[in-house]
Order: structure tokens, then sequence, then C-alpha cells
């Protein structure tokens, strides 16, 4: 995700009711998922897309955004976003209503870079743990990280 954002004056509920019906079919048939837990990915893809908008507001302190970046543990979230991308005319329409501005899908292109240290990262981790939980709440927290519901089966 790229860009900075003039703070629009959206809701999370009022992106959790958007719907693209395509967009979680196709997801359901790419990976071999029922249409309810595609649904259930789409409404957290919806929840993660707010959460890079809201990471892209500088903070009240003029705090630098601190930006949102794919894990393993969210990686089906991950899988519907690039079927929202493919639906090219609404993902634009989508990101221009709700946020402003594209939300641009930056792929990592240097898969085998060293994974840096947990002492090194563990003030960004913070930061960013807590942004999702003042921003989505502690369950979804709970959900994406500890419970790993998102992850791909191994």
């Amino acid at each position: 995700m790229t860009g900075f954002a003039t703070p629009q004056t959206v809701s999370l509920e009022e992106v959790l009711a958007y719907q693209q019906p395509g967009v979680i079919r196709r997801y359901a048939k790419e990976q071999g998922a029922t249409l309810d837990e595609a649904e259930e990915v789409f409404r957290e893809t919806l929840k993660w897309l707010y959460l890079c908008y809201r990471s892209s507001i500088p903070g009240p302190e003029g705090d630098a955004p601190i930006g949102c970046a794919m894990t393993p543990e969210i990686a089906k979230i991950d899988d519907m976003w690039h079927a929202f991308v493919l639906f090219t005319r609404d993902y634009a329409a989508f990101c221009e209503h709700y946020f402003g501005l594209f939300l641009h899908h930056v792929p990592n292109e240097d898969e085998e870079e060293k994974p840096e240290s947990l002492e090194s990262t563990r003030p960004l981790l913070e930061r960013y743990f807590g942004l999702v939980y003042d921003v989505l709440g502690e369950e979804t927290l709970k959900t994406w990280y500890e419970e790993c519901r998102y992850a791909k089966p191994a």
C-alpha cells in the first residue's frame, strides 16, 4: 500500500457494507473454498483495506504512517485482495468512494530477503498490532495473529 490520504469520514461499518459477489465467487472457485468461507474472507479483506487506509494517515502527533504488510498469518486475505484487484473497475471505484485514493497492492520483490531479528522489528510490530487493536479491535487482532484463522494450511 502506498500513498498518503486526505482523511475521509468513512467508518468501518460503511466499508463492511460493500458487496461484490463476483469477487467472492472467483475466490471460492480459485481457492476451493465454500461461498460462506469466501464471504468471511472478503469481509476480513475489507477490514484489511480499511486498516491500510487508516494506517496511511499521519497520527495526531504528526507520527509517520505505520503502513501494513502481509504476513503468513493472513495469507488468505492477500489471496482475496488479489481476486478483488482483478475486478479493476470495481476495485478502483471502491477505493475512490471509500478512501479517496487508490490502495495499491505492492508485492514483495525480494522473496529471499533475510528475515530481520525479532528485537529489530519489535517496535514496529508493537505499533502495528496497536493499530490493528485500535482500528479493528481485540477480536480481529486475536483472530488474525493468535488464532491464525486466515493463514494457509501447511
